[in-house]
């Protein structure tokens, strides 16, 4: 059964499914869709919960071991499975239409990180889609975008006008994590208010210096001072680094990916698949020519490392890292920024 994920609230009401795929491109819905998941597991009494992730080494034979033996906590667990790829491959495939088949008292999530339509046709998605829940995660379409805040906005008991809702989405360009954080912000600023777009234009104003998105923009346009200051800024106002990381990650993730496609393919075309919006393209461009393809490699590679440090997984000083990062992307090689 496929429930898109504003309507998997209304799923889980009506009881758990044996299994759970939850796919597609677009982070903060996929993750806010596992959220959900787990949080109406726990009502059910679903205690213990187990977490796997099956990248490109995985013996999948540990997924059948980590069940084998019975929850100390509850009849139920609540299973995890995440793959990097959203291909389980001919192994992983026959794997889970066997655990489908075997009908466990566990529940199993599998989590796609990478998803494309054609996957759909997959023997093992088919399964799962036969048996449980499938949420496809999609981009939210550009025209689609104010009526998504403007909801966003009424479960957070706030009441926005058309020309508020269109302004944030033109700002936000289909930024979902931006939408969603602008959102909570107006709940604190203006809770239970009805919003104009004059209200929302100063409250977003006040707001954009130091913004972690903001970031992202001084990087991609080629502005190493402002950068620097900018990550001062949020180092200031105690921003959460995972957050911070998320913008900057989602833009270098898409220009490694044009760099390396474009040397093959239109970029026009390139841009098309990836559904940037125009007004992204001219700084991904930008970044990619100062930078090229192997040094974004090694920036998403930092990047890996800070998002590291950030959860005590590795040393370092996460803020003078990030600087680092951040403003040898803004400036051009041949000619290094200098800290402002």
């Amino acid at each position: 059964m496929k429930s898109f994920p504003e309507r998997l609230p209304e799923a889980l009401q009506r009881g758990l499914a044996p299994v759970y795929l939850v796919a597609g491109p677009e982070r903060l819905l996929v993750e806010e869709a596992c959220d959900a998941i787990r949080e109406a597991a726990r009502r059910a009494g679903v205690a213990e919960r187990i977490r796997l992730s099956a990248d490109g080494r995985f013996d999948w034979s540990e997924l059948a071991r980590a069940t084998e033996t019975g929850s100390l906590f509850a009849s139920q667990r609540l299973v995890e499975l995440r793959l990097p790829t959203g291909k389980p491959g001919a192994e992983g495939g026959k794997v889970l239409r066997g655990w489908i088949d075997e009908a466990r008292d566990d529940i199993l999530l599998v989590i796609c990180d990478a998803w494309e339509l054609n996957q759909e046709k997959a023997a093992w998605f088919k399964a799962i889609d036969g048996a449980g829940v499938y949420v496809p995660c999609w981009a939210v379409k550009p025209d689609r975008l104010p009526q998504w805040i403007d909801q966003r906005v009424r479960s957070r008991g706030l009441a926005l006008d058309g020309e508020a809702a269109r302004f944030l989405a033109a700002r936000l360009e289909g930024n979902l994590l931006a939408a969603a954080q602008e959102v909570d912000r107006l709940a604190l600023l203006f809770p239970g208010g009805t919003l104009n777009l004059e209200t929302v234009q100063e409250a977003v104003a006040d707001n954009a210096r130091f913004d972690g998105f903001r970031l992202t923009d001084l990087v991609l346009g080629g502005q190493p001072g402002p950068a620097l200051r900018c990550i001062r800024g949020l180092r200031e106002t105690d921003a959460p680094p995972p957050a911070v990381l998320w913008a900057l990650g989602r833009e270098l993730e898409i220009a490694r990916e044009v760099a390396h496609r474009s040397a093959h393919e239109p970029i026009g075309r390139v841009f098309n698949a990836l559904r940037v919006w125009k007004a992204r393209q001219g700084p991904i461009q930008a970044c990619i020519r100062r930078q090229g393809p192997a040094r974004l490699d090694r920036a998403i590679g930092t990047l890996a490392r800070l998002d590291s440090i950030s959860k005590g997984r590795a040393f370092g000083d996460f803020w003078v890292e990030l600087e680092r990062l951040c403003v040898s992307l803004a400036a051009s090689p041949s000619r290094p920024g200098r800290a402002a």
